[in-house]
């Protein structure tokens, strides 16, 4: 009974092992990512946020990280207020008019307006959480950052969250302080589309 009981575990053990390697390399090659992808990734960074602070505010460059956003600060306390910027893809026949009343943060592919009222918070002390879906390169979290800094804020105030980061924000430093979700490159899609 004892060997027969061995050799059941020690069979589990393999069989865990086998489909968590199994899983992994599934996660790996992955192509999409869904709603309850999204809301299981907001309730699993949501609680690793609160466990190390609670955000005064939101920051989130545009609509895909509001939406991305507005998943998980249901599930934060006190529903902080979220500051949605306007992204414009730099591509684009369009783009948006620089206001005085906002940042600007221009990368390689993105125009980016954050509005100025966030900066109201400088004197309330709270910490600040920059919500994106992607963060491929982690440059303009950087620049955010950065900007946020010179606008008042003390560096350790601020965090960073998105649902996605690549290997290469990674290995270079540059990835969000939390993320749910490692992919090799953009070639993946969101419920709203394409990763960019």
């Amino acid at each position: 009974m004892t060997v027969g009981g061995l050799v059941i575990g020690l069979a589990g053990v393999l069989l865990t092992i086998f489909y968590a390697r199994k899983a992994e390399r599934l996660n790996s090659i992955r192509k999409r990512l869904d709603w309850s992808d999204l809301q299981a990734a907001a309730s699993d960074l949501s609680q690793k946020i609160t466990a190390d602070f609670t955000p005064a505010a939101v920051v989130t460059p545009g609509l895909t990280g509001a939406t991305f956003a507005n998943l998980l600060v249901t599930d934060l306390p006190n529903q902080p207020p979220v500051y949605v910027g306007i992204r414009t893809w730099k591509e684009a026949a369009h783009s948006a008019g620089y206001t005085s009343d906002s940042f600007r943060i221009e990368t390689k592919k993105w125009i980016v307006e954050i509005p100025a009222s966030v900066s109201a918070l400088i004197e309330s002390q709270g910490d600040i959480l920059i919500v994106d879906d992607f963060a491929m390169s982690g440059d303009f979290l950087e620049m955010l950052r950065a900007k946020l800094v010179s606008a008042g804020f003390r560096k350790e105030q601020i965090h960073s969250c998105s649902l996605a980061v690549t290997k290469v924000a990674i290995k270079n430093h540059k990835a969000p302080d939390y993320y749910w979700w490692i992919a090799d490159d953009d070639d993946f899609y969101f419920p709203w589309g394409k990763a960019r």
